[in-house]
């Protein structure tokens, strides 16, 4: 089931280089081009970032504004840090806030981007993590990391948007699939969509995601589409990739083991219920801590720590890229956002630990280990008759 096609009006981020935008009439994929190289601890320079986007692969119908474009162009491969929320992470989860992730370029360490969650506060409480989301990607390009409030987030320039339609409208999201309600997915919009619902592509939408059959039946998978023509209409998309990942992950597993996704080119249409597992695209990496920080952040917190690095030889264009962006998040929501997911408390008192989860038709099963709460506190007092006089 394709999403609703419906105009509306869109917020472009300003634009403050002039440059001509040709429109690519080959291939969905371009030439390769390598970026030219900028010292670490820098800004991405605008006339180099300008340069890779003129030189490297153009998108059919170019909707990001040209200096978004141009810094996409100029990279090959981001660090995504989640940040942790004090007080979701001080009451378990029961005051949930908005996700905040900051896209670093691995080339440089510039923080290209910042993605902030914008959703009800009484669907994240109710529904999350499959609640209906919109998320506001910010350029930022500095070369140190911004710690910005949320507000100030959110009066910098829109350069793209990512909306999931999810709970109220989607309730079975995270259940067994079995039609395209319970089906996840994305719609993603150059700048600012205004008034738009979930799920509705506009004439700004340049990519959209959904599951496939069963949810790629025992290996979470998401389909994206791109747009290959201006106008509305299914035929205006066509499938791009497919990202892939591993049955088993989640809880204690990622104290010691990284989860791959691997996101595989899609050339025809009867590839959208197939599995793949190519990797000859991206792969998108949900990477184990590195120390006792990142342990005790990743035991008792919702926030993670990605990767996705581009194929050298394959020449995405930017739009692409900020599809695969998008891929991620959503990826971290289906998947990676269940409070408690390592070690949690019943409501006798017990200890539960998730060792790890399996997906199977669109749900996740997890596998749990519980601790008494008598074991923990050493047993029953001791009686009367059984204390040494």
């Amino acid at each position: 089931m394709y999403p609703v096609l419906q105009p509306y009006a869109v917020q472009v981020a300003p634009q403050p280089m002039q440059m001509e935008v040709g429109v690519a009439m080959g291939v969905a994929m371009g030439e390769p081009v390598a970026p030219a190289p900028v010292a670490m601890g820098m800004a991405i320079p605008m006339e180099m970032a300008a340069q890779a986007f003129q030189v490297g692969a153009q998108d059919q119908v170019p909707l990001l504004d040209p200096q978004t474009a141009s810094i996409l162009a100029s990279i090959n491969s981001f660090e995504v840090k989640q940040r942790v929320k004090f007080w979701e992470t001080l009451t378990g989860g029961c005051c949930e806030q908005s996700n905040t992730y900051d896209f670093f370029d691995v080339a440089t360490g510039t923080h290209v981007f910042v993605a902030q969650e914008q959703s009800e506060d009484l669907l994240r409480f109710c529904c999350a993590p499959y609640h209906s989301l919109s998320i506001k990607f910010k350029l930022v390009n500095s070369a140190e990391r911004q710690w910005m409030s949320k507000d100030s987030i959110y009066d910098l320039p829109t350069a793209f948007t990512l909306d999931r339609e999810g709970c109220p409208h989607k309730p079975c999201l995270g259940c067994l699939i079995c039609n395209d309600r319970c089906k996840d997915g994305y719609t993603m919009h150059a700048g600012e969509p205004f008034d738009l619902p979930e799920g509705t592509i506009g004439d700004a939408t340049f990519a959209y995601a959904s599951q496939p059959k069963c949810g790629g039946y025992f290996t979470p998978t998401v389909n994206v589409f791109s747009r290959t023509q201006p106008g509305g209409g299914p035929e205006a998309f066509a499938p791009l990739f497919k990202v892939e990942g591993p049955c088993i992950f989640g809880g204690c597993s990622e104290l010691c083991c990284s989860s791959t996704f691997q996101v595989s080119g899609m050339s025809k249409p009867d590839q959208i219920d197939q599995a793949l597992k190519l990797g000859d695209v991206a792969i998108i990496k949900k990477t184990k801590p590195r120390g006792l920080c990142d342990c005790v952040r990743e035991a008792f917190s919702d926030s993670d720590h990605f990767t996705v690095t581009f194929r050298e030889g394959i020449g995405l264009t930017p739009q692409q890229k900020a599809s695969m962006m998008g891929a991620l998040i959503l990826s971290d929501y289906m998947f990676f956002e269940k409070d408690g997911g390592m070690c949690s408390s019943t409501r006798n008192g017990d200890v539960k630990i998730t060792v790890f989860e399996c997906f199977c038709c669109g749900t996740t099963q997890p596998c749990n280990v519980y601790i008494p709460a008598r074991s923990l506190a050493g047993g029953a007092p001791p009686t009367s008759e059984s204390m040494v006089r």
